[in-house]
């Protein structure tokens, strides 16, 4: 019997030591359809979505004290390899982010390799793979969705992309993007401005109408 149980825990202890890694590694991954498909609206309110690909001490500052339901923060690669500070940040906030890839069009398909770099650069700093996707001009190849569908990222096309104007006028599952480029003349002031006006919330409780739990074995 005591023999038993010996063998018992050590089988335990060895399942115990195997699994540990494969649990720590455990990355954030879903598919909102079972097939390739670009999301451009929910249907529970609206979400914002900020593009990041140029910074100074401003976006800093907003990114400390941005408040919840955060934005989705969708980081160029170029950007994120500059800006250790900004992720450092990000990643002790937990603000949601994803990848802001490079342009696409159905006429001549982005390389997928390309695509695929910057993936990876967005994994080696953030520490996971992006959940959300989305490419400059918010166009998608077939190959580009297949590409991505087959790992588990999402993609994401506005229903209106706010430029600092008047505040628009949203309509529930609206997702609001917010380009901060170099030619962006958007300021934190507006940008604030326009999260104090409307109640934004998260992609997935757009889509889902409530919190997920999106962590799994990849």
């Amino acid at each position: 019997m005591i023999r038993k149980t010996l063998i018992s825990l050590l089988l335990i202890g060895i399942l115990f030591v195997f699994l540990k890694p494969i649990n720590s590694t455990m990355i954030s991954v879903f598919n909102i359809a079972n097939a390739p498909v670009v999301v451009t609206k929910g249907h529970y309110g609206t979400s914002l979505v900020v593009e990041v690909s140029f910074s100074d001490e401003s976006l800093m500052d907003w990114l400390k004290t941005v408040k919840e339901p955060y934005p989705l923060l969708l980081l160029d690669t170029d950007w994120i390899k500059r800006s250790p500070d900004h992720i450092k940040i990000i990643q002790e906030r937990k603000l949601p982010t994803g990848l802001l890839g490079p342009e696409d069009s159905i006429e001549e398909p982005i390389n997928i390799k390309l695509v695929q770099k910057d993936i990876d650069i967005y994994e080696q700093y953030l520490k996971e793979k992006p959940l959300w996707f989305a490419t400059r001009n918010h166009q998608y190849s077939q190959d580009l969705q297949k590409s991505l569908f087959q790992q588990q990222m999402n993609l994401l096309s506005p229903s209106l992309i706010w430029q600092g104007e008047k505040t628009p006028k949203l309509q529930k599952g609206d997702f609001v993007f917010v380009p901060l480029h170099q030619d962006s003349s958007i300021t934190f002031k507006e940008l604030n401005t326009l999260i104090q006006q409307h109640k934004f919330m998260s992609i997935e409780e757009n889509i889902f109408g409530y919190k997920v739990q999106t962590k799994k074995s990849p």
